[in-house]
């Protein structure tokens, strides 16, 4: 067994991962702890719910701990950075990687690895989910943030022909912001209140409240048109055979897909564009397939 774990600004989930049969996640476990608490209190956190789901596999033997993160981190030695985007700032030059080890006491032959938590999305999704039949993909994540991950036979790709720096989007320039504000809950909470001089605290509450309003169909009118612009580019050079979207906003897929499709056939864009039914299990099952040595070798 395998435990996938997900560590986000405001909480972390585990799983139990048979990695015979990965797309049938067990024993799901959830904690919210924001990334701006203590030190104590975010560690204490994280090692009590890991442990939780050791002693739940019962007498199946633990093979390693794969790690979902976000960036900016040091994946390969498992340390936080000395300044994190104002993300875990407490955990500065925190080996957690070692502490893990040690805090658990872990035997030699247990790995524990980390990657890049929207790589482990778009990785799951190629391993069991809705790019398993494509060679060349892209995977996003809409929610308060915008991450991708392009791939190559179900291995991220960092750089090369229609790859961005990093093979990462958000930072990209858009309009007059950048990606990641472009197409994340922080553009719909600022366009709403332009439009209605109102607040709305994301999404979810968007659509909750205004589905027959005009200002919904008008904010997500633009937000499709406009992802669809900003995808085009790289659909097209890095020639994707398909593309997944999960994250939070995909819950409002209803709302924005049909834009989507339209603007890119404008675009002559008209592969496949699937909404993730892993949905949260996807980077818990990418973030399993991390202790595969073949596979890790590879990233």
């Amino acid at each position: 067994m395998v435990l996938g774990v997900d560590i986000g600004g405001s909480h972390i989930t585990v799983a139990s991962i048979d990695k015979n049969v990965p797309n049938q996640v067990q024993n799901i476990y959830t904690m919210k702890i924001s990334n701006a608490s203590s030190l104590d209190l975010i560690l204490d956190s994280w090692i009590g719910i890991i442990e939780m789901a050791i002693d739940n596999l019962g007498n199946k033997k633990l093979k390693g701990i794969g790690i979902a993160m976000p960036g900016p981190f040091d994946y390969e030695r498992g340390v936080f950075p000395d300044k994190g985007e104002n993300k875990f700032v407490m955990l500065s030059n925190l080996n957690l990687k070692d502490y893990i080890i040690r805090k658990l006491n872990l035997k030699p032959s247990v790995s524990v690895r980390f990657y890049n938590d929207a790589a482990c999305f778009g990785i799951g999704e190629a391993w069991v989910g809705e790019l398993v039949p494509y060679n060349k993909t892209i995977a996003i994540t809409l929610g308060t943030g915008l991450g991708a991950t392009f791939l190559h036979k179900g291995i991220p790709v960092l750089e090369g022909k229609g790859v961005p720096p990093y093979g990462e989007l958000y930072h990209l320039p858009f309009g007059n912001d950048i990606a990641d504000t472009s197409f994340s809950t922080v553009w719909f909470k600022k366009r709403y209140k332009e439009l209605t001089n109102k607040e709305i605290t994301g999404v979810k509450e968007l659509i909750r409240f205004e589905k027959e309003n005009t200002i919904t169909a008008q904010i997500f009118k633009e937000f499709s048109e406009n992802l669809a612009i900003f995808l085009a580019p790289w659909l097209q050079s890095f020639e994707a055979e398909a593309i997944v979207i999960g994250g939070n906003i995909s819950n409002a897929w209803v709302f924005f897909i049909e834009g989507l499709i339209q603007t890119f056939k404008k675009l002559d864009i008209t592969i496949p564009i699937y909404k993730s039914t892993l949905r949260e299990s996807a980077a818990l099952i990418g973030a399993a397939r991390l202790i595969d040595n073949d596979f890790f070798n590879e990233l």
